[in-house]
């Protein structure tokens, strides 16, 4: 039995299949709830939903970063070269669940330190990875 597992395992490495228990997750942003208000002064706020929670080892109060993978093009040959993360905004998670929680925007990431996204805010598909320094 051990020498069958082995075998197939080192088959799916050749074939580029990972087993399941060895990739990682990626979270992401899956809807976007905004307040509506009365009055322009009023704030409004946006809640942010994630497909991650208590099971995948988050907890209320902690801080995460909404990013963006943006393809680079290289113009001059007429190719996609890869892609690069781009940090959006922080946010805070303010409530948790088992399979999903909800957070809120932070702060925005300075346009003048990043690198432009197509989109000034966090959308729906953003890669949520926890902030450093927690």
């Amino acid at each position: 039995v051990g020498r069958t597992i082995s075998t197939v395992l080192t088959v799916a490495l050749l074939l580029g299949v990972a087993p399941a228990s060895t990739s990682k997750a990626e979270f992401f942003v899956t809807s976007v709830i905004r307040e509506v208000t009365l009055k322009q002064s009023d704030t409004q706020y946006k809640d942010y939903y994630i497909n991650a929670g208590t099971n995948n080892g988050l907890r209320k109060g902690v801080f995460v970063d909404a990013t963006r993978k943006i393809g680079v093009y290289d113009n001059i040959n007429s190719k996609l070269i890869g892609d690069t993360p781009v940090k959006i905004a922080r946010m805070k998670v303010i409530h948790i669940d088992k399979g999903f929680s909800i957070a809120r925007l932070v702060k925005f990431y300075e346009k003048e330190t990043t690198p432009l996204a197509n989109f000034d805010g966090v959308m729906i598909g953003d890669l949520i990875q926890v902030s450093e320094g927690q």
